[in-house]
This record gives C-alpha cells, sequence and structure tokens, in this order.
C-alpha cells in the first residue's frame, strides 16, 4: 500500500459524497481512504459505509473519544501505506494530487514532508479574508519561505500535505498535537527539522461553507491561535534576548494579553503611537526607538516594503529576529 487517506468526518453528509469522489477519482489508484466518524448525527456514515460497500479501498471507523486529534490517532493506528496524507470531508482532490506528492515524496530525504498550492471555492461569494488567505499561502510555495512565515498564520492548510508515516510514528507527532492541531502539527514539524517541500500546482480544493469547523468551535478561534503560537515562540525565543510588539492594534493587543499572562516582559510600539499618548493602559511608545533583539509584528500593512524597508534599517531580519504575528 502507497498512501494512507486519513479522513475524520463529523455531520458531513452534505459533502462527503463528493470528497470521496474526489479521492476515487485520482490518476493514482494504490491508495486506502480511512475514514473515522466523529459522533456525526446526520447521516453522514452510512454514506461512507454504502461507498464501502462498493470499494474495498475505503474504510469506516467509529472514534473512541470526540474530536480530530483522537480520529487522526485511531486512523494513523489502522494505516497500511507507506505515506500518510490527510483530507477534510468537506474539501476536494485535484486528480493528481495523490501522484504528484507520491511521486515527489519519493525522491526526497528524510524529515520531509510534500504540501501544495490550494484554490478556494464556495456557493456563495468568497470573502476578501479567504482570497487574500489563498494568495499568501500559495505564496509560501512560489518563495519556499514556509518556516520564515510560520508565526503569522498556518502555513500548511491541514488537509494538503504528505508524510512517511515511519516519521510520524517515530517523532510521535500524533500523540503531541493539542488544538488547533493543524498549525500544532507544522510547529512540531519545525521543532524536529522536518523540511517542507512544495509542488507548485493546485493539490486542494478548499471549500467555504457556514458550517465549517474553522468558523464555528472555539478550539480554533482567533485566541486560541494565538495562544498556540505565542507559546511556541515563547518556548523557542532566545531566552536573553529583549522583546518588542509593534502594532497596538487588535492583534497587538491581544498578544500583549498573552505575553503579560505569562510574565513576559516586552517594550511596545506603533506608528500611530502619538494616539495612544495620555491614556490610561499600556504604554505605547514612538516606533522610531525600537531597538530590541527581537520584535513580533502584528501589522500586515498594504504598503508592505515600506515597512519590511524600515526594519532593515533597524538591524530585522524577518524569520530570524523579526516576525508576523
Amino acid at each position: 500500500m502507497s498512501v494512507s487517506i486519513l479522513l475524520p468526518y463529523f455531520n458531513a453528509a452534505p459533502w462527503i459524497i463528493e470528497t470521496i469522489s474526489s479521492i476515487q477519482s485520482q490518476s493514482a489508484e494504490d491508495w486506502e481512504l480511512i475514514c473515522v466518524n466523529d459522533f456525526s448525527t446526520d447521516g453522514s456514515e452510512t454514506l461512507v459505509q454504502e461507498i464501502a460497500l462498493t470499494d474495498n479501498r475505503v474504510k469506516n471507523l467509529s472514534n473512541v473519544n470526540k474530536g480530530i486529534i483522537p480520529a487522526l490517532q485511531l486512523a494513523l493506528s489502522k494505516a497500511n501505506g507507506t505515506y500518510i496524507t490527510r483530507m477534510d470531508a468537506d474539501d476536494l482532490m485535484t486528480k493528481n494530487r495523490l501522484k504528484l506528492m507520491n511521486s515527489k515524496l519519493d525522491t526526497l530525504p528524510e524529515r520531509s514532508i510534500v504540501t501544495g498550492k490550494v484554490r478556494y471555492f464556495s456557493d456563495g461569494e468568497l470573502s476578501d479574508g479567504f482570497v487574500k488567505y489563498e494568495h499568501w499561502i500559495n505564496e509560501r510555495v512560489d518563495l519556499k519561505d514556509h518556516y520564515k512565515h510560520i508565526y503569522r498564520e498556518c502555513v500548511v492548510a491541514s488537509p494538503n500535505w504528505m508524510a512517511r508515516k515511519s516519521e510520524i510514528i517515530e517523532l510521535e507527532l500524533f500523540k503531541k498535537l493539542v488544538y488547533p492541531e493543524d498549525y500544532d502539527l507544522v510547529f512540531h514539524w519545525q521543532e524536529n527539522g522536518v523540511q517542507i517541500h512544495a509542488i507548485n500546482e493546485v493539490t486542494l480544493e478548499w471549500r467555504d461553507h457556514p458550517s465549517r469547523t474553522s468558523k464555528n468551535s472555539e478550539t480554533y478561534s482567533q485566541e486560541e491561535l494565538f495562544k498556540l503560537k505565542t507559546n511556541w515562540f515563547l518556548n523557542n525565543r532566545k531566552k536573553n534576548g529583549t522583546l518588542a510588539l509593534l502594532g497596538a492594534g487588535a492583534k497587538g493587543k491581544l498578544v500583549a494579553k498573552i505575553l503579560d499572562a505569562n510574565h513576559i516582559k516586552y517594550r511596545w510600539y506603533d506608528f500611530n503611537f502619538k494616539k495612544y499618548q495620555g491614556k490610561p493602559g499600556a504604554n505605547i511608545e514612538d516606533y522610531s526607538q525600537l531597538d530590541e533583539s527581537e520584535v513580533l509584528v502584528t501589522i500586515y500593512p498594504q504598503r508592505r516594503d515600506e515597512l519590511e524597508a524600515f526594519l532593515t534599517t533597524k538591524g530585522y531580519d524577518f524569520g530570524v529576529n523579526a516576525w508576523y504575528f
């Protein structure tokens, strides 16, 4: 068996037939699909079982403990493939996805994973946020700089990677996961020296709809995302370094709250520092005085070149001692 596809699902009846059909239509045929029902109540399981009766490559399991992480752990324990890939129950694989990722991973050294580009689609109109995120995550593929931007957003789409099963088991990656698990997994890859290699083609059709888990679960709220990446940053940063926070907007305030809760010393700057002068609360300083050894940037302006040029003159290098957050 070449590839095991892990697919947890919960109340996915409107989409799961189309999702599995996109897998069955793959140009590569040496795969197994391990579906894990995460306590669905909408008839999803019946649909999967009916497909499994006509295609012995499709398997259906029932989750023992609620949640995506236990579902992934269960699916991995039953996987027979040399390689592991993920899929969500509402998305679509492009026709050559498995073939392209399998062939690419065959050529790569140990501790490598493969990803590709994404394309969002929806029955309605896509929001500007999704359009921008699609462009941003695909830009990482073009520039091959995933880890440089790891603290900005999750740099690998959760249902759009392939890895060696032996390395997932060796590094105990699924055993260590916490929510939001897709983002946490990328940090574990970085920690273990796993290199991200990308195919310059769309390998995932990413569906947007109102029932998406990321839109409806506190587990994937912005605050939980910021807690996760801030904790990883604090674990990885230079212990004797000084820290600056650049940006006093909503994201800056959220990071400041987490830093304060962890008793981390920092100085706080903003380009519009004057509007905060004389107001109670945080001491927002003149950005031109920025001189700490590390800086977290919680703004992502349209005129990004000017911001990065300013930080360069201050001796900062993104991905080394400065990070978009």
